[in-house]
């Protein structure tokens, strides 16, 4: 079921620590959902997954910090830090257990949190599926990270107009179709003045993509609630076998294929919202 008119509530709640969160809510009587995004992600990017789910889930989805309209604290910006402002934030709106999943970052942080916090999260959604680079700590998939973070220090963030923008997220995201440059264009920039402006810093966006090079499997092992690996069937970032072996770090993990190639969330949100559901399933049974 669908709901495409399904109202989002946006508002902002400041933690204990200080950094003030952004965040996105559809309410509903189902379970409570927390979705993460991606490294210069935003929360409203799972828009759709909402709406697909309709009224079977409580969804909230945040803007981390350095990311759209929440605070760009000073700090260490790994998957630790961003799991502790998980659990504040969990606190500030009166969460007491919910399912989480993200993609990418907002995977490696689901993964801790679920190692340090395991009574506040029923289950793990990974989002187009783990980082090879955290389970395979190999010199080629450290080098692979460090260019990502380095793209990223290098990449522009202001434009001189909308087509201007649209033009640089066509040609560094070839993969993301109309609709979704669109929408990261209305909902991932500023105005500022005759022009535009990302809404993430990318300073600190550089350093957690450091962190992609950190070896979560420590995290996994101590897991225990149900985990998804949520694999794109068309993506190039992780295959079946590299799934099913990464799966074996986890106490309770299954890979399942979704339609798409990675950012499953804006490419396929009804496909992903069923697997999601299936997922609350598993961990109330």
């Amino acid at each position: 079921m669908t709901d495409a008119s399904r109202a989002v509530h946006e508002k902002n709640v400041t933690l204990p620590n200080g950094l003030t969160i952004h965040y996105y809510e559809w309410p509903g009587p189902g379970p409570k959902l927390v979705l993460l995004h991606p490294s210069s992600g935003y929360g409203r990017m799972w828009e759709a997954t909402a709406s697909a789910l309709g009224s079977r889930c409580h969804v909230y989805a945040l803007d981390q910090r350095g990311h759209g309209d929440s605070g760009r604290p000073d700090g260490d910006y790994s998957a630790e830090e961003y799991a502790g402002d998980l659990l504040l934030f969990f606190h500030a709106v009166g969460i007491d257990k919910a399912i989480v999943a993200g993609q990418s970052l907002g995977g490696r942080v689901g993964q801790v949190f679920a190692a340090i916090h395991p009574e506040r999260i029923q289950g793990l959604g990974l989002v187009g599926g783990p980082h090879t680079s955290n389970f395979f700590p190999t010199r080629a998939e450290t080098i692979k990270v460090l260019g990502a973070a380095n793209r990223m220090l290098e990449s522009p963030t202001e434009f001189p107009s909308l087509d201007a923008a649209y033009a640089y997220l066509k040609s560094a995201r070839p993969r993301d179709g109309e609709s979704t440059l669109r929408h990261r264009l209305e909902h991932n920039f500023n105005k500022t003045g005759a022009g535009v402006a990302v809404k993430y810093d990318k300073v600190r966006v550089a350093i957690g993509l450091a962190h992609m090079a950190d070896d979560l499997r420590k995290y996994a092992a101590r897991a225990a609630c149900p985990v998804a690996i949520l694999r794109g069937t068309r993506t190039a970032e992780l295959t079946l076998a590299e799934a099913k072996e990464i799966a074996g770090c986890w106490k309770n993990a299954a890979v399942v294929d979704v339609e798409g190639d990675y950012a499953l969330q804006m490419e396929n949100p009804a496909g992903l919202a069923e697997a999601l559901l299936a997922l609350a399933a598993r961990a109330a049974s």
